[in-house]
């Protein structure tokens, strides 16, 4: 109810606008379709959603292959070196990618050594891809890691023992098999770049802004709802037409997509004509490599797996000596060092915002905790089951649907009712945010929960109340606490509601940090993500220590 009433409603009414604002007609598509700059803002979002995702699949694909079948350091390696990304905000990683490809960054330092020209990446369509790349890495090596994990190696080693060279067996045996993961992988990263806003804000400038930034100076800058509606409009039909495709090709739900389930690895891929004569080229490739003997090293693949990891991590830890630089210009390394920017952070303008977000933050943590309990047990153990289809569609649908375009409805509607740069209207659109995440990980521990605990209680005469207090409940304590953690870190981290929703009375530090970033260069968004990786670390810690000690209980009632 509060997904339909929060979330659908602001963007139906935000479609509605479309064809109402100012006056009834198709004028807005008229006016978006029409103008070449709109025109190719629309190709340009598709040509970066697309490459960004086949760069995603390039890096990751090894990476997923030796996350599943490599050695226990290199797996341990690699899933940290793919979920830290994951926990920073996109904000930070931003402000990463514009130090490194900057001009005094290490890529042009680099070609400056090897003596090429410097290269203006910065406000490029380059600059949005790499960096989209980069984000969308997790959505791709899950889906990716789940299906390989569900194959084993037993076909590879048969079709070696028949003859058949490592790159042979790889790509005619298990490449094909591995297709549900690429389609699932590629269709998330495609989904959520084709939706992406504060990266081609910050990195993309002119040449490289997508619908996302023309839907926000639309509202915020010349306050064309009319044109932002329609822009809005197209972007969610163009999801849309990518996740019924999917759905079409696969026979996947869309919350097996959002949810980025393992189910994806059960799958059995389609084989047939099509692809056919690819593989065949690519089968002779690959025999060729095997009689060249370069596929007969079983470290160079640990060693590029290993590699790419590292890439994966260094924009992680290049702001850290940016930290301490003694001037406010991104040159990497720094020229002198001071901690005067660890100072301005401890500043009214940077605590405020901060106290903001952690409060927001808070609010958001218990009641999408509370809501997305209840709603979890009504589905998975109470009478709601009937409706569970519906009802998990309803609460996957903010995790697929382009929270540009929600955030954009958000504005328009809240505007209205006064909710505009007020923590409750933050908020309510946090909260929409943070159910599914909620919803779904509260809906796994209950569905791996054994109903027999709460027969035998109701067959002693154990009320229902009685029965979730002492017995469901405490069981599901650890899932319950990780999707507090995912709730609390989906409002905290979350930027473009944020920037759509504050203003002058009301800032998040995400909101902040990108005035930061668009106004000036502050190398005080590099102190900020010093110690959101700090924090990271200290909440993980806590996390595994939380785990660990709830199993010890559980071993020793």
């Amino acid at each position: 109810m509060v997904v339909a009433l929060v979330f659908v409603l602001p963007v139906a009414i935000l479609c509605l606008r479309s064809v109402t604002e100012p006056t009834f007609g198709l004028e807005n598509f008229t006016r978006l379709l029409g103008h070449s700059g709109y025109r190719d803002s629309i190709v340009r979002t598709i040509l970066i959603s697309a490459a960004s995702t086949l760069l995603a699949l390039v890096f990751g694909y090894p990476i997923a292959y030796q996350m599943v079948h490599g050695g226990k350091w290199l797996r341990t390696f690699l899933t940290v070196a793919i979920m830290a990304p994951y926990l920073t905000s996109i904000l930070l990683r931003s402000f990463s990618w514009l130090v490194i490809l900057g001009r005094q960054g290490p890529v042009n330092k680099l070609l400056a050594q090897v003596g090429l020209e410097p290269v203006a990446m910065v406000f490029t369509p380059i600059a949005v891809v790499v960096s989209l790349s980069h984000y969308l890495l997790p959505l791709m090596i899950l889906p990716l890691a789940a299906t390989m994990r569900s194959l084993g190696d037993s076909r590879t080693r048969a079709a070696t023992s028949l003859g058949a060279g490592p790159a042979q067996a790889f790509v005619r045996v298990y490449l094909p098999l591995t297709k549900p993961g690429i389609q699932a992988g590629s269709v998330l990263c495609f989904v959520y770049g084709i939706g992406a806003f504060v990266i081609p804000a910050l990195l993309g400038g002119s040449q490289g802004s997508m619908l996302g930034t023309l839907i926000h100076s639309a509202i915020k800058q010349s306050g064309d709802y009319g044109l932002a509606s329609a822009a809005a409009l197209v972007l969610g039909a163009l999801v849309l037409a990518i996740v019924l495709g999917f759905q079409r090709l696969t026979g996947m739900s869309t919350t097996e997509l959002a949810g980025r389930s393992g189910t994806v690895a059960t799958r059995s891929p389609r084989t047939g004509r099509r692809g056919g004569r690819g593989l065949k080229l690519a089968g002779r490739a690959a025999g060729a490599l095997d009689r060249l003997g370069v596929t007969r090293s079983r470290r160079l693949p640990k060693i590029l797996a290993a590699t790419l990891g590292a890439l994966v991590l260094a924009p992680q830890f290049i702001v850290v000596p940016i930290s301490f630089a003694s001037t406010k210009a991104l040159v990497f390394p720094p020229v002198g060092y001071s901690t005067q920017w660890y100072a301005e952070f401890f500043t009214a303008s940077w605590l405020d915002p901060l106290a903001v977000s952690l409060r927001i933050a808070f609010f958001v943590t218990i009641i999408a905790g509370v809501l997305g309990t209840l709603a979890a047990m009504g589905v998975v153990r109470g009478t709601a089951h009937r409706w569970g289809a519906l009802t998990s569609t309803l609460m996957m649908l903010p995790l697929l649907f382009p929270t540009v375009v929600a955030a954009a409805g958000f504005y328009v509607e809240f505007e209205r009712l006064g909710l505009v740069d007020t923590e409750l209207g933050i908020v309510l659109a946090h909260v929409t945010l943070a159910l599914p995440f909620v919803f779904s990980v509260v809906s796994a521990g209950l569905r791996s929960l054994s109903p027999v605990y709460e027969r035998a209680a109701s067959s002693l005469g154990a009320s229902r109340a009685v029965q979730l207090r002492r017995i469901v409940l405490p069981l599901i304590a650890p899932s319950i606490a990780t999707a507090s953690l995912f709730a609390f870190l989906t409002s905290f981290d979350e930027s473009t509601v944020a920037i759509f929703l504050s203003g002058v009375h009301v800032k998040t530090l995400p909101k902040r940090i990108f005035e930061a970033l668009s106004l000036e260069t502050n190398p005080t968004v590099a102190v900020i993500s010093v110690f959101v990786m700090a924090c990271a670390a200290v909440v993980w810690l806590g996390y595994v220590l939380f785990r660990r000690l709830t199993q010890i209980w559980r071993s020793n009632p």
